[in-house]
Formats: C-alpha cells, sequence, structure tokens
C-alpha cells in the first residue's frame, strides 16, 4: 500500500460485450456459479440475477473504471486479474490493491450513486459480467429475498474492506496524549 507508480492510469478502454439478452442468460448463471463471492446462492437466485447482467471482456492493460468517472455498475470478475489505483491528495497515483478472481467490485456506486472512487485496471485479459444500478434495483425489487441477499453481500464485503483498512490506518494514527 502506498506506493508510487511511474505512470497515469490509462483512460478507459472499450470493453467488449461477450453476450447479453435470453440467449447469453445460461453463460451468465455459469460465470456466476464460478465466482466464490456467491457460493451461498442458490440456482434459481443464480439464474435470475443472471438475466439482469451482461458479460465483457476487456484486455490487459485496458481501464475497466477510471476514478471520478461515472459508476453504477456492480461487477464481478470472473476471470483475471485486476489492480485498483487511487489519486492521493498530490495527484500521485498509488497502487491500493489486487482483486483476484471470484470477486465483486462497483458495489459501492451501485448504493451511493456517486462516481467511482479509484480506477481499475485490468492486469491481465479478463472477463467481467456487470449489473447496472437500474438492473440491480430491479432485480431487488421484483424479488426481495434475492433483494436480501444481494444486500447483505454487499453489506458484508464493505464491512471486511472497512475493517481491512482500519486495521492499516492504525499504525499512522497518533495518540495524543
Amino acid at each position: 500500500m502506498g506506493n508510487k507508480v511511474a505512470f497515469s492510469v490509462p483512460m478507459p478502454s472499450n470493453k467488449a460485450v461477450l453476450g447479453e439478452g435470453p440467449s447469453f442468460h445460461e453463460a451468465i448463471y455459469s460465470m456466476l456459479r464460478t465466482a466464490k463471492v456467491f457460493e451461498g446462492f442458490e440456482q434459481p437466485e443464480l439464474t435470475l440475477i443472471a438475466k439482469h447482467m451482461r458479460a465483457y471482456q476487456v484486455p490487459a492493460g485496458g481501464t475497466i473504471y477510471h476514478e471520478g468517472e461515472k459508476g453504477g455498475y456492480f461487477s464481478v470478475l470472473i476471470e483475471g486479474r485486476i489492480s485498483v489505483y487511487k489519486e492521493d491528495s498530490d495527484d500521485q497515483v498509488k497502487f491500493l490493491n489486487v482483486i483476484p478472481p471470484g470477486n465483486i467490485f462497483g458495489e459501492i456506486s451501485v448504493i451511493d450513486n456517486l462516481p467511482t472512487s479509484a480506477s481499475l485496471v485490468a492486469e491481465s485479459d479478463v472477463i467481467i459480467v456487470d449489473m447496472s444500478r437500474e438492473s440491480f434495483r430491479r432485480c431487488v425489487n421484483e424479488n426481495p429475498v434475492i433483494g436480501v441477499h444481494l444486500l447483505d453481500l454487499v453489506a458484508r464485503i464493505m464491512c471486511a474492506r472497512l475493517r481491512s483498512v482500519s486495521g492499516r490506518l492504525v499504525d499512522y494514527i497518533d495518540i495524543w496524549g
């Protein structure tokens, strides 16, 4: 954490759509089944969730999201690795983390509808599935049980990230007398 990088984050790449719509729902369902983040979800739940998603491929080096741009996508990394970068107060780009396959990202902007808080760069060719904020809300409204499961998943991930960050920040806190 906190390493300076000698490049600026690339501008957004063209995400190539792998598939969407009824003819591709089964393929997206199969992708979601492989994601560890969905281990507790049942087949009917994943089938419905898959109906609200699109699959994309991003080449190595491509930017998936650029810090500050309009977000609004709940995304799952299916294959590949993504690095997370953020600009500090001196406009230096710093590496924060790596997202491994099977994890979600972008969930904060789906909840708060604010711009993305970091830049995400494909470190290898990646396959992701996205659900727009509108589709996320539609999915939650169509099936409240799935909505509770999705919101519980997002809450657990956000809590884990907050615990991780607070654990890292404790070394930087000065105790005043």
